[in-house]
């Protein structure tokens, strides 16, 4: 959990520190200690110190809580269908190779709603970046299983236990194409997640980072997992 005191430093500081601000006038309206502080945060820092060009930038938000980060970040973007947003970001890049395409999402609408989508651009090794929020549940909706749930948790839509085997992101997409950026990382573990998503911004070709979270509000559901 991120102590929410810190929360406001670190926000303060990137506003007042960074040479190109890409930060909206709208306040996150996340909860308190909300690990998509941290990833806001960090795509922050790296879109600065890679010098992206925010003319040329185009971030597409699936739904959820990470994608609520269209209303916080001043780029131009689309706030996609539920499922959608790789697609969408797919049709952008070939439409004009010069734009930097990222996406925001969560675990259910890139590993769920939008694998097809996922395993095409996987196999294409289109040159997008993709940021998933992975807290193993649908959250917005107030914590109903999603495709990286654990096996027999107890969950909203699953009250006597979980019964479908979990996706693997990162085994699954480097058996669809070993060529392609994939790595998990803990949002907890802040050094890490500035430099893996550094690394999936620089990487030329597809990248996804899979960045492990706790949600706040229903991720206690979680920890009644039967093994």
């Amino acid at each position: 959990m991120v102590d929410p005191s810190s929360q406001k430093i670190l926000l303060k500081f990137l506003k007042n520190n960074m040479t190109i601000n890409f930060r909206s006038n709208i306040t996150p309206t996340w909860c308190p200690g909300c690990h998509n502080f941290l990833v806001f945060a960090a795509l922050q820092k790296n879109l600065t110190d890679l010098s992206i060009n925010r003319d040329n930038l185009v971030i597409n938000y699936d739904i959820g809580c990470a994608a609520n980060m269209a209303d916080f970040l001043n780029t131009y973007g689309a706030h996609t269908l539920h499922g959608r947003s790789i697609a969408v970001a797919m049709g952008e890049k070939i439409a004009n190779p010069k734009l930097t395409v990222i996406v925001i999402g969560g675990d259910g609408g890139i590993y769920g709603e939008g694998l097809n989508h996922l395993v095409t651009a996987t196999r294409s090794n289109i040159n997008i970046k993709v940021f998933v929020s992975n807290n193993f549940l649908y959250s917005l909706t107030t914590g109903q299983t999603s495709p990286t749930t654990p096996f027999g948790a107890h969950t909203k839509s699953t009250p006597n236990g979980n019964i479908n085997v979990p996706i693997d992101p990162v085994k699954l997409l480097k058996t669809v194409n070993p060529k392609i950026f994939v790595k998990s990382v803990d949002c907890k573990d802040i050094p890490s997640l500035n430099q893996t998503i550094k690394e999936a911004l620089e990487f030329e070709g597809f990248a996804l980072v899979d960045m492990i979270q706790e949600c706040v509000a229903f991720g206690k559901q979680l920890k009644t997992v039967q093994k």
